[in-house]
Formats: C-alpha cells, sequence, structure tokens
C-alpha cells in the first residue's frame, strides 16, 4: 500500500528526488527510490552518509570504504531500487536494493546489499522487505518464474530462503546435482560480479569474494541452527568465500508467502500484550549472528561493470 510521501526524519527531507512511502509491516515503513540516478550530486552524499551509518550499525563494524568505493564506482547509477526501512519515528533502521538483470535469457534479480540494525531485528523486516521487493517485480510478470540471485556467506540468509520458498526451489543444493539453467545464470551472474573465474560451477561457491574487506565480515561466525547447514558452511565456505545462492519464485509462491504472513498477523492480533513476542526471522537471528547479522540477502560485495 502507497502511502503519503511526507517524511518526519531530518536526514531524508528535501531530497532531489524523494522516495515513495509504503507500509511495511506495523509501525514500520520502506521508503523507496525506483530511479536513485535521478538523485542529485548533495542528496547521494546524504544517503550515502545514512548507509554508512547503517553499516556500522548493523555488522558492528567500519564499513565506511566499502561504500565509499562503491559510491565512486557508480553505485547510485547502476542499482534498480534502493530502499530504507524507516521505523516508527521515521528514523531508518534498515536498508535493502536490487539489480533488474536478464541472466540466461530469464529475468533475474540481484540483491544487493542489506541490514537491519540490531534493536529492530527479529520483527521480520529483512523478510518483509525482500517480498515487498519480489511482489512488485512477479506482479509485473505474473505469467512467468522470476530468478533470485545473491552472494552469501551467512547460513542463516540461505536457511532463510529456503525455509521462505521450499528447499526445491533454491539451490546449491548438497543433495542435488545443479540444473543447467541454475549454472548459467549463475555464470552470467558471477560474470556481471567480476567473479566468473572465483566461480565453482558445481557447488557455486565463490573464492575470495570478500576481497574488499581487511578485518572480519563478521565480529561472531554466524550460524542458522541448522546443524547441518551450519556444517556445510564451516567445511566449505572460507572465510572470505561466499555461495551464490539461486532462487526460482513465481506468483504462487508468492500468495503462499502471503497467506502464512496473514496467519501470523492473526496470530500476534489475538494474543494477549503478555503473550506478543517478536516474529522470528531466522535472517536476523540475534542469539547466533549478533552483532552482525546481515538480513535476508547477506553483505554482497559491489558488482563491477
Amino acid at each position: 500500500m502507497c502511502v503519503p510521501t511526507r517524511l518526519q526524519c531530518p536526514e531524508l527531507r528535501h531530497l532531489s528526488h524523494p522516495p515513495t512511502l509504503h507500509d511495511l509491516t506495523p509501525g514500520y515503513r520502506v521508503a523507496r527510490w525506483d530511479h536513485p540516478r535521478a538523485l542529485s550530486s548533495r542528496s547521494r552524499d546524504r544517503l550515502h552518509t545514512t548507509l554508512c551509518g547503517l553499516a556500522e550499525r548493523a555488522f558492528g563494524a567500519d564499513h565506511s570504504s566499502y561504500w565509499r568505493t562503491r559510491v565512486h564506482s557508480g553505485f547510485f547509477d547502476q542499482i534498480t531500487t534502493l530502499a530504507l526501512i524507516l521505523g516508527p519515528d521515521d528514523t531508518p533502521v534498515g536498508w535493502g536494493g536490487y539489480h533488474r538483470l536478464r541472466l540466461a535469457s530469464r529475468r533475474s534479480l540481484y540483491l544487493d546489499a542489506a541490514g537491519v540494525v540490531p534493536a529492530h531485528r527479529r520483527f521480520g523486516l529483512s523478510a518483509a522487505l525482500m517480498t515487498h521487493f519480489l511482489t512488485r517485480e512477479v506482479l509485473a510478470h505474473p505469467l512467468s518464474n522470476t530468478y533470485v540471485v545473491l552472494r552469501t556467506r551467512h547460513p542463516a540468509v540461505y536457511a532463510g530462503w529456503r525455509r521462505g520458498l521450499g528447499a526445491h526451489r533454491v539451490f546449491p543444493d548438497r543433495h542435488r546435482t545443479l540444473p543447467g539453467l541454475v549454472r548459467r545464470l549463475a555464470g552470467e551472474a558471477a560474470e556481471w560480479l567480476g567473479d566468473g573465474p572465483r566461480l565453482h560451477p558445481d557447488t557455486l561457491v565463490v573464492r575470495d569474494a570478500y576481497r574488499m574487506f581487511d578485518g572480519d565480515i563478521y565480529g561472531t561466525r554466524p550460524r542458522s541452527g541448522d546443524t547441518g547447514i551450519d556444517g556445510y558452511f564451516d567445511d566449505a565456505i572460507g572465510p572470505r568465500d561466499a555461495v551464490l545462492v539461486v532462487a526460482r519464485t513465481n506468483i504462487h509462491v508468492l500468495a503462499r508467502l502471503a497467506a502464512a504472513r496473514r496467519v501470523r498477523a492473526r496470530l500476534r492480533h489475538h494474543r494477549t500484550p503478555n503473550d506478543i513476542r517478536p516474529f522470528h526471522d531466522h535472517t536476523e537471528d540475534v542469539r547466533t549472528a549478533t552483532p552482525t547479522a546481515a538480513g535476508a540477502s547477506g553483505l554482497l560485495p559491489p558488482p563491477r561493470f
């Protein structure tokens, strides 16, 4: 649902290209720029500062050099959609975005860097933002599949996509051979990212994917709570490696996800105040990934063009 574009947060007022505002979850909204390239230089600087501050809080580390490199490389001109998650007082508490691509002759989305600050995790915000993105793109072409590509080293991110869409729609899968289409999608995505030679075509592991970071990506090695998935990430993913995840979705999957969200909302509505607890979104698990949980899409290095 689109809501009025009035913003209470001073740092987001009077931008040269204002965002559209949409309800996200109770108490939260999303401010979305569908044409970030239209932002003026001064507006880009303000959003750059906001993104750096959010990333430092979300990951518990200084990522200013990462964002400086991205912005100087044309981040605002290249990304298709950029969004900020706004809290109850309209203060930004998270962010995300995506690139609309054509990979292996299929409509595809590459999910960009995303995160949620610690105080607002476990309310399903990352999952809600990704659903917001997917709904917008899938409804534009409801008769065909949409493929989602993301790069992560966070096992809870991978586990969350498998739980959300169904394990048979998410690759890689240790128990199945990669379909030819998934190989082509992953190969073209890796080439687009500049990681072609580092992609293992059978496992979709990208070696040295986080080579631009000097320190640790995560202060504490993240966990998903699934011993099989955590063990796989421990054994197969090195300290600078990532998995290139490919997921398939369509309007039927989104309808199922929407129905599940409505059921959860009704359950929360009928609970007494003493019963209400935050929705447990495993992609933002503060018990296993504090202080550097990456949110639904993980920490993604900048694309190279």
